[in-house]
């Protein structure tokens, strides 16, 4: 096998977490499949992450240190670590993880006859109180992402591609994913050049998992989760590259901007709905290059990408509607919307999407976010949609604006203070809600 050199971002990460990650690659790696470990540095401003890293790094094998000259984000980062890897195969790790035994020859095996493949460790759980590991359930999961696009997992027994080569009573074979979480990965380094590397209009963090994974597969290549391949990660509370900016997920949403422009197609004005509409993009930078470089690369629409790779994932434009679920009482009052999460209920109308984007499917499905409504007789909740209708199962009806539940045939209403599911009566205001951008034609 090849040799592949490992890229480690850090900022201000801590001491011990990021020795952790460097002398488990050092101790659970064949000397021969390690070029090199490069760490860069994110211009961290801890004290121990300058001359005493510098001091302890020179007694180790392979290990060779880049820093940034100023901050430059995870992104621009990581992109400063590709291009001075001495490699022809690059491999990505995160700071803060533990690589267990067999995880690099599994990647570079499946990688190295293959130049558009990306391969992906089956990501384990290292608990960021305790640090304790949890190997049990990784391989269940592939990548998805909602219409936020914020990167998701989904359980494998819900996908409807199988596999182009059956590997049945093989758990560990590697299998498809739509998209990436990001930071574990290995791909040619001249397939990445080839791929644009990431968008460096891109700032910090945030979206860049997401240009990857569309154009890999848009542009000719594929990825795979790789089940021999294990690397725990430690999951972080909140987003440690954007703690300290005050504008933080502000650029998380200027960077997926940039993505949706470029990739989305006309797919892109459902990302838009999620926080306002088209209106709200604001200024994104200039995307001259990134347009060239899918013309160059004849890559296909992403119609293709969500019929082929992806059709497990809700297509709103076969949405039968799709925007607020407003309470549509009292014409002079504050309009109320349905929202949701923490708590389903009624709020004033903001008019930003989020958690007051709903979509009415074809198959009577009241979702959002992978969730839907749910009524069992008894309890009005906001579930995990299991796709089989039963209490996930409404319709609603335009001349009367009524939310009926078919199974109770009972209606939804508004009493005031709480949602209630009573007897369907179409003289009752309580009862009268209006959906936005209603298309019949996709019942």
């Amino acid at each position: 096998l090849p040799p592949s050199s490992i890229v480690i971002v850090f900022y201000n990460e801590a001491w011990s977490v990021l020795l952790r990650t460097v002398h488990s690659v050092l101790d659970r790696t064949p000397s021969a499949l390690i070029e090199e470990i490069l760490l860069v540095d994110d211009s961290s401003t801890m004290k121990h992450l300058h001359q005493q890293l510098e001091h302890y790094i020179a007694a180790l094998p392979k290990v060779r240190l880049v820093r940034a000259p100023e901050r430059v984000g995870l992104i621009r980062a990581r992109l400063l670590g590709a291009k001075a890897a001495r490699s022809g195969i690059i491999t990505f790790l995160d700071a803060h993880c533990e690589v267990i035994e067999g995880w690099l020859e599994a990647l570079v095996a499946h990688v190295a006859q293959r130049e558009t493949m990306i391969a992906i460790p089956a990501i384990d759980w290292i608990h960021e109180d305790t640090l304790a590991l949890n190997a049990q359930n990784s391989v269940r999961y592939y990548g998805s992402f909602d219409w936020g696009l914020n990167f998701q997992w989904r359980v494998r027994a819900e996908r409807l591609v199988q596999p182009s080569v059956p590997m049945v009573g093989n758990p560990a074979a590697p299998y498809d994913t739509p998209t990436m979480a990001g930071g574990l990965f290995t791909i040619h380094r001249s397939f990445f050049e080839r791929l644009g590397w990431y968008d460096e209009g891109m700032q910090i963090y945030g979206g860049e998992n997401m240009e990857l994974s569309f154009k890999a597969w848009m542009c000719g290549g594929s990825m795979q989760i790789v089940g021999c391949s294990r690397v725990a990660h430690i999951q972080k509370r909140g987003h440690p590259y954007l703690r300290q900016l005050s504008d933080g997920f502000a650029l998380v949403r200027r960077n997926s901007i940039r993505v949706a422009e470029v990739w989305l197609d006309e797919y892109a004005d459902y990302f838009y709905e999620t926080f306002g509409g088209r209106a709200r993009r604001g200024s994104f930078g200039n995307l001259t290059e990134r347009h060239e470089l899918r013309q160059r690369l004849a890559c296909k629409p992403f119609r293709w990408y969500l019929e082929t790779v992806f059709p497990e994932q809700f297509d709103p434009s076969k949405a039968v509607a799709r925007g607020e679920i407003r309470f549509a009482d009292d014409a002079k009052a504050t309009p109320l919307c349905l929202d949701w999460p923490s708590l389903l209920s009624l709020v004033a109308c903001h008019g930003y999407g989020g958690h007051q984007l709903w979509y009415l499917t074809a198959k009577g499905e009241v979702t959002r976010e992978d969730h839907c409504l749910d009524y069992d007789g008894e309890l009005l909740s906001v579930v995990r949609c299991h796709g089989l209708g039963g209490n996930q199962r409404w319709v609603w009806l335009p001349d009367t604006r009524q939310l009926k539940k078919l199974t109770y045939d009972r209606c939804l209403q508004w009493s005031g203070t709480e949602l209630l599911l009573e007897a369907c009566d179409s003289t009752v205001p309580g009862q009268r809600w209006l959906f936005q951008n209603y298309q019949p034609n996709n019942l």
